[in-house]
């Protein structure tokens, strides 16, 4: 398996959206997964544990934990999602219980998937960088979308970036 950059990982799930026509929050995340033909099943899972890919007759199955709220189901989802484009991107990358015990890549994916950086930088000029307002636009907590919006440089440390 070659090295890729963060931002090639990015890019798998920008192209996932694109190609799916998601053009605007929030991101239909299970809607996403069934253009793929993943299978998803909610079932009851210890509270300790959200989600997992399984395998039925060779092809993924994504089971996502009932139990916990939307925003850690939706996250879960991105990231078993992410596991999936990866492998679709690179056939030779594996899951990583087979190779990579980490889950940064997925987790990269899941992050664009659930926070495009394009869809953000829209918003945020036309919400004045309100990250509150586009936490609940996007479906995520606020500190996450304070966190993705520092990484992205609109808002810094102390302070709004007002660029318009």
């Amino acid at each position: 398996m070659s090295l890729k950059t963060d931002a090639h990982y990015r890019a798998v799930a920008s192209d996932a959206l694109k190609k799916a026509g998601i053009a605007e929050p929030p991101i239909p995340v299970e809607q996403l997964a069934q253009g793929y033909g993943i299978p998803m099943r909610q079932v009851s899972f210890p509270s300790f544990f959200s989600g997992a890919i399984v395998y039925e007759d060779g092809l993924p199955v994504i089971m996502i934990n009932g139990a916990k709220d939307e925003a850690v189901r939706r996250k879960t989802l991105a990231h078993l999602l992410g596991h999936v484009l990866i492998l679709i991107d690179d056939p030779s990358s594996g899951f990583p219980r087979n190779s990579n015990p980490d889950h940064r890549e997925a987790e990269i994916v899941a992050q664009e998937l659930l926070t495009p950086e394009f869809m953000i930088r829209d918003e945020a000029a036309r919400w004045f960088n309100d990250y509150r307002y586009l936490a609940r636009l996007f479906g995520v907590p606020e500190a996450e979308m304070m966190r993705r919006m520092l990484d992205m440089g609109i808002i810094k440390q102390r302070g709004v970036l007002w660029d318009y």
